[in-house]
């Protein structure tokens, strides 16, 4: 079994997300764990339909778009997190630039582990 690394292991599990949910995942993604917060910096996500409506002046309506995508897999992302790391997310705290065609993902984690039958999961 190959050694993986947790920073890795978060990059990849949320990128595969934003490809299933939406269409096409990023060409850039970086994770940093740093004590009790984990920033996943997600970069070129932006859809066709977003890119639309953006030369459109509909940014607005993209970013609610986003927005709604991120809160509603934002249970997916948590246990992502929590496996690779093996402890437990108290708080996710998206963000996107239209902009800047950049996402964030933020997770504030406890000092605890995550139980044993929430991990396996």
């Amino acid at each position: 079994m190959p050694f993986s690394v947790p920073q890795q292991e978060i990059s990849n599990g949320i990128a595969q997300l934003y490809k299933e949910h939406l269409g096409r995942g990023p060409t850039s993604v970086k994770t940093v764990v740093i004590g009790d917060q984990v920033v996943c910096v997600l970069e070129d996500t932006s859809t066709p339909y977003e890119a639309t409506l953006k030369d459109l002046d509909g940014g607005e309506i993209a970013l609610r778009a986003r927005s709604l995508f991120q809160h509603q897999a934002r249970a997916a992302m948590t246990e992502i997190v929590e496996v690779a790391l093996g402890r437990t997310v108290r708080a996710h705290i998206p963000g996107y630039s239209i902009a800047a065609d950049a996402a964030v993902e933020v997770f504030l984690l406890t000092g605890e582990a995550v139980p044993p039958s929430a991990a396996s999961t």
